[in-house]
């Protein structure tokens, strides 16, 4: 299975690099994500995740890290394997993000594959627009309307 998208956000790159690259941010925009920490800063973090009527736990590996431009992650265990490749540039004053994703169902999911492929993208899709929706509404909140954010978090 293979997706791409991509959603233009009315803030800066560096903001929305720095958002979506802090994976313990995914379960505000991601809405299978139930949890998400890092098990090494920007090495390897986990996710528990929702599924079509599953919880599973999955551990990730980051395999490009470029400040403002890439963020590519795989699964290293959990029970699909998948890569995604995230890009960021400017575009129009905001941010354009392109993510690539390719998975493969092994097991019984391989017999699932074709109604996993449009739930998952449906749910890229609805994620990327929360995602959007989010960074942009922080323009219309004050700073006091948004919970603090502790250094070490």
């Amino acid at each position: 299975m293979e997706f791409d998208l991509e959603v233009t956000i009315e803030r800066p790159v560096s903001e929305v690099f720095a958002y979506v690259t802090d994976v313990r941010n995914v379960p505000e925009w991601q809405e299978s994500a139930v949890s998400a920490e890092w098990i090494e800063e920007g090495r390897r973090f986990r996710e528990r995740r929702h599924f079509m009527g599953r919880t599973a736990t999955v551990e990730l590996e980051v395999t490009a890290l470029e400040p403002d431009t890439r963020f590519d992650v795989r699964a290293v265990n959990g029970p699909v394997k998948f890569t995604i490749q995230h890009s960021f540039e400017p575009r129009d004053g905001g941010t354009l993000v392109r993510a690539h994703g390719e998975a493969a169902f092994g097991g019984k999911l391989r017999f699932a594959a074709g109604m996993a492929k449009k739930h998952a993208e449906r749910q890229f899709r609805s994620d990327f627009e929360r995602l959007k929706a989010l960074l942009e509404r922080r323009d219309e909140e004050s700073p006091s309307d948004r919970p603090p954010r502790l250094a070490d978090e």
